[in-house]
């Protein structure tokens, strides 16, 4: 027996439909609020209020039930403190602009278009040209439905402060060298080595692995009238300022470029205090290592970066040949230090992210150990855990025809156990939520699950894997237990006092757009020194309880579920990338 029946848009008076569509907005219906593209599959999450068993699909502009569809069985969701019924009108494919009705309730209008999330995947990659550090972004290229976002260069870091914790061979502490360019890492002014391999990573790939995407895909860039993929224009622009870390004598990488301290919240323009390049760690250099190898081979021949890929290759051999004769060594902040430390406790998972891309690069078997892909268990990547991204680059790679033998066979296994994980998860958690748990930046996570899932479906053609990371973009913007859309700019209910230096500091209200907030997690509950996250606090409205998949706050102040980061926001627009690609 068919569960859901589709109907064309009638009026109240057709005889099945006893509800009104004419119902109050409320924001316990959570939909994707920038809609659905019309093959995909299209969910809305439910809290109910009392006991319903039915939901409407109504057309935006005449309130006409063009659908009609029985919820799911209720099913209580222990992460979010709440029971959840699911409406799915996945069947429901005709373009146009509509809202749900529950129980005489509303959700927010959206739409279902081939065109759904175009804007949405343009500004998810532009935003990484607003975060350009040492240049005047343009209002050329920072206008966003006719609101400006240019803003005056800052840190041009041409004299920037060797600190004694970065003190190498060819370096010493107390001189100073030139270490321009990069892209600002989050809410912060720093330029940090390691979370830029992380996030070049993402992006590189998407490129690699969305390559029909990106063709045609114009970014609105300075660079976008050369003859090289707009995707890649931007990510040599932080390639190049970390070229700038290496000490050519000994090969050793420095880890990070910042103050001594987080400055205030102002544009870059209005703070000069002064700048050092600080640390080294193991991690950090096989990281690097990683990075210039992928670098170097999808640069390769690139007549718009003629000299790139021998020097990217060179350095990372150097950084690798470094981290191998100082192993072991872990990055902590100096005492005199207070800015990100990005602390990798873990480097055999960098060295083997290093192994993985030297050996594509370079085909040498040296970097190949067959017994290594064995000894992890591979989970959705982090800045701490790339293991994963590793696995990933190599069943680009085995897709690529790059990879082949016993290599291909431990790859594929791996990796189709690792895209079963996360699929089985959704199927199973009554909220789809395919982690196993919301921790630090679980925005970035999720966006690195449906990366794996698109991954997968490139892989072997199953669809199933193609509708969960559809899915997972729909929770990115509205289909999740806290109502809000994640990415600044868009939805109706999105960040509005995000994490950001420029965003606060422009006078503009609606902050910089395409920004991908953190996300819910309780991994920090004091940030902004009140119990907003902690449901243990008597006055809140659910004692006893903690429930990480609400725990999250639009305030500023929150630099743990609404700071920015550019390793989310680029596995965010591989997501989209790939969702382009795929869904249309």
């Amino acid at each position: 027996m068919k569960k859901y029946k589709d109907f064309v848009c009638v009026g109240f008076a057709f005889a099945l439909s006893t509800v009104s569509c004419e119902a109050k907005n409320d924001a316990k219906i959570h939909v994707s609020q920038l809609g659905y593209t019309p093959n995909s599959d299209k969910k809305a999450m439910v809290v109910p209020d009392g006991k319903v068993d039915s939901f409407y699909l109504c057309d935006a502009a005449s309130g006409k039930i063009c659908y009609r569809g029985k919820l799911s069985p209720k099913k209580y969701w222990d992460l979010s403190g709440e029971d959840l019924q699911w409406a799915d009108f996945s069947s429901y494919d005709k373009s146009g602009e509509y809202y749900l009705s529950v129980g005489g309730k509303k959700s927010y209008n959206f739409t279902i278009s081939s065109k759904a999330y175009d804007d949405l995947t343009l500004w998810a990659h532009k935003t990484f040209y607003l975060w350009r550090c040492g240049i005047d972004c343009t209002e050329e290229f920072s206008n966003f439905h006719g609101q400006s976002y240019a803003h005056k260069a800052g840190h041009p870091d041409v004299n920037v402060i060797v600190h004694p914790s970065a003190e190498s061979a060819g370096r010493k502490a107390g001189s100073t060298v030139k270490s321009p360019g990069g892209w600002y890492d989050a809410g912060d002014y720093g330029k940090y080595a390691l979370n830029s391999a992380i996030a070049l990573e993402s992006m590189l790939m998407s490129a690699e692995a969305f390559p029909s995407f990106y063709k045609n895909f114009d970014m609105e860039i300075p660079e976008s009238t050369n003859n090289t993929v707009d995707v890649l224009d931007e990510a040599m622009y932080n390639l190049e300022w970390m070229l700038t870390l290496i000490d050519t004598v000994d090969g050793c990488v420095a880890h990070k470029v910042t103050t001594k301290r987080f400055v205030p919240m102002v544009l870059p323009a209005e703070t000069n205090v002064q700048r050092y390049m600080i640390g080294k760690s193991t991690a950090t250099n096989y990281g690097f290592a990683a990075i210039m190898a992928k670098a170097s081979r999808l640069y390769k021949n690139n007549p718009d970066y003629p000299d790139f890929s021998e020097k990217a290759m060179r350095y990372a051999k150097q950084a690798y040949e470094w981290a191998e004769k100082n192993p072991g060594i872990i990055f902590h902040n100096p005492d005199s230090i207070g800015t990100g430390s990005y602390t990798a406790r873990f480097p055999e998972q960098f060295r083997f992210w290093a192994d993985v891309e030297l050996y594509l690069a370079t085909k040498d078997k040296k970097y190949i150990d067959l017994t290594a892909i064995d000894t992890f268990q591979y989970d959705v990547p982090t800045w701490q855990l790339p293991a994963s991204f590793a696995l990933m680059s190599l069943i680009v790679g085995v897709e690529n025809n790059m990879v082949d033998g016993d290599l291909k066979k431990k790859t594929e296994l791996h990796f189709d156990k690792l895209a079963n994980l996360l699929y089985d998860r959704m199927e199973k958690d009554p909220g789809r939520f395919p982690l196993f748990k919301f921790e630090w930046g679980s925005n970035g996570s999720l966006s690195n699950a449906g990366s794996i899932l698109l991954l997968q479906y490139k892989k072997t053609g199953d669809k199933k894997y193609l509708k969960a990371a559809q899915d997972i973009t729909t929770y990115m913007i509205g289909r999740n237990a806290t109502g809000y859309c994640f990415v600044t700019g868009f939805g109706q209910k999105s960040p509005m006092f995000i994490h950001d230096r420029r965003s606060t500091g422009d006078g503009i209200a609606v902050p910089v757009p395409g920004l991908l907030a953190g996300g819910p997690t309780l991994d920090c509950i004091r940030d902004c020194d009140t119990y907003v996250y902690n449901y243990d606090h008597p006055k809140s409205e659910y004692p006893t309880r903690e429930y990480p998949a609400r725990a999250y706050n639009d305030e500023i102040c929150s630099y743990s579920t609404n700071e920015v980061a550019i390793n989310w926001s680029a596995p965010f627009l591989m997501l989209l990338a790939g969702i382009n690609e795929n869904s249309k």
